[in-house]
């Protein structure tokens, strides 16, 4: 049997280093997107875990674990490419970082605009998802 992922957008805080709150945008197989942000994969032996570096995590919104690996990256890529096109941006991430983390190339400096898009656009793919689930 296949894992089922979801997709969810959290905001990270620290103190005493800039920037001090970011967002990202990312999947998760695990039922609890924290998790997430407390995983080290196989390519990221070396960096530092999120919850390492960001004292204050909030998952603001996600779906339901219901989509394949495969659409679960589309629907992310598919987020951070609406913000990083209507901004006019090249890449998604949009600050230097002396600190390898992992997961940082989808993270973007808090914008709050940036944010009630990629909130939207999570609450459409939640949508989608049913009614895909339901046909």
């Amino acid at each position: 049997m296949s894992s089922v992922w979801k997709v969810y957008l959290a905001k990270l805080k620290r103190q005493d280093t800039k920037p001090s709150c970011v967002y990202k945008i990312g999947i998760t197989s695990s039922s609890d997107a924290l998790a997430r942000l407390d995983y080290r994969g196989p390519n990221d032996s070396d960096s530092i875990l999120i919850n390492e570096e960001f004292n204050d995590i909030k998952v603001m919104n996600s779906t339901k674990r219901i989509y394949s690996r495969d659409r679960a990256e589309k629907i992310e890529k598919w987020i951070m490419d609406t913000i990083r096109v209507q901004k006019g941006d090249s890449y998604f991430h949009n600050w230097w970082e002396s600190k390898k983390l992992s997961g940082i190339t989808e993270m973007r400096l808090w914008d709050y605009d940036e944010v009630q898009v990629a909130y939207s656009l999570i609450e459409l793919a939640k949508q989608e998802g049913l009614q895909e689930k339901t046909l």
